[in-house]
């Protein structure tokens, strides 16, 4: 009893003393583990939820998908909001989508949803979708909506679904990452670590590339293309991998020995003022402009994972981590 009232006082002197900084946090579960945290004055750490693997920006608000379901935030007070009247259970949430007309896309466990005008809508293998969980969902410039499979992907023309697998194209046949680049070039990525690799198509013809022409691990979990037009492609499986620049057909690779928080590259991101960033598996995010700058827990971020990152408008970066949503800056 006398160790919980000595930690109890130390605690409510360390906060009145300022040592703690400003945290946030939505929902009581969280505050004990959280606590020890250094949280910088302005950011926020939100948990529940727990688990998050992708985030999307709408407005004044922010979808945020995981295991255990779909969440929305206010952007501004990170208060968590009501979803709307009629959605589905959706359950490992691995891809969203706010396409240009501002309907919602949503990839889970047992497919697909959109809602649009208030409505809901299912979709699954019986629509003309690939069967098994959604993983990843991108919107093409000609405004077709393509969702990625384990066994392949779908496009959505405003009236049917047309599969691309490894019968028509593909590699591989799981679609964990895709991507267009401003040619028009469309990207297929797959995390699988015996059956990965990464393919293209320019609208005629497919390449595919391994790592016998170039990429540093089979495994491809995310892809961007900066400010210069180079492609960044965040690569790995276990404590193995490495982020890879592709321009001008020219490879250049980037390790932990170079400034990465971690080999295996979760997440790659270039925000507004043309800095690359670098989520890992297990260490933090690595931060590069002139230098690098890595964040882990211990400068208060969520959790080692960094699986995703959007900026909003007001130039703050949120985090999707294993254990739970942060919201970093704006930076200097």
């Amino acid at each position: 009893m006398k160790l919980r009232s000595c930690s109890y006082l130390l605690a409510v002197l360390l906060v009145a003393f300022g040592i703690w900084q400003v945290v946030v946090l939505v929902g009581g579960p969280a505050l004990t583990a959280t606590a020890r945290l250094r949280i910088p004055a302005g950011w926020l750490l939100l948990r529940p939820p727990h688990e998050v693997s992708t985030l999307a920006l709408d407005g004044p608000r922010l979808w945020a998908g995981g295991r255990d379901g779909l969440v929305l935030l206010d952007v501004a007070t990170g208060a968590r909001e009501p979803l709307p009247a009629g959605a589905p259970r959706m359950h490992y949430v691995k891809g969203l989508l706010v396409d240009r007309q501002g309907a919602l896309w949503v990839a889970h466990s047992t497919g697909l949803s959109r809602l649009a005008r208030g409505a809901w809508q299912s979709y699954t293998a019986s629509d003309g979708l690939l069967p098994g969980p959604g993983q990843s969902l991108l919107e093409d410039r000609q405004g077709s909506v393509w969702a990625g499979f384990e066994t392949g992907a779908a496009r959505y023309d405003g009236t049917a679904w047309h599969q691309v697998t490894t019968a028509n194209g593909l590699r591989f046949p799981s679609v964990f990452v895709m991507f267009q680049d401003r040619a028009g070039v469309m990207w297929f990525g797959s995390a699988e670590p015996v059956q990965g690799g990464l393919s293209s198509y320019d609208g005629v013809h497919w390449r595919h590339y391994t790592v016998q022409n170039g990429l540093p691990h089979d495994s491809i979990n995310d892809i961007t293309q900066d400010h210069t037009g180079a492609l960044w492609f965040a690569t790995g499986f276990a404590n193995r991998g490495a982020a890879a620049r592709l321009q001008d057909g020219q490879w250049t690779i980037l390790t932990k020995q170079d400034g990465l928080a971690g080999n295996k590259v979760r997440s790659v991101f270039e925000d507004r003022a043309g800095r690359l960033w670098f989520g890992s598996e297990y260490d933090g995010l690595a931060c590069h402009a002139k230098d690098w700058r890595i964040f882990t827990p211990r400068e208060g971020i969520a959790g080692w994972e960094v699986k995703c990152m959007v900026e909003d408008r007001g130039g703050c970066f949120w985090l999707a981590t294993e254990d739970g949503i942060s919201r970093i800056g704006p930076l200097p």
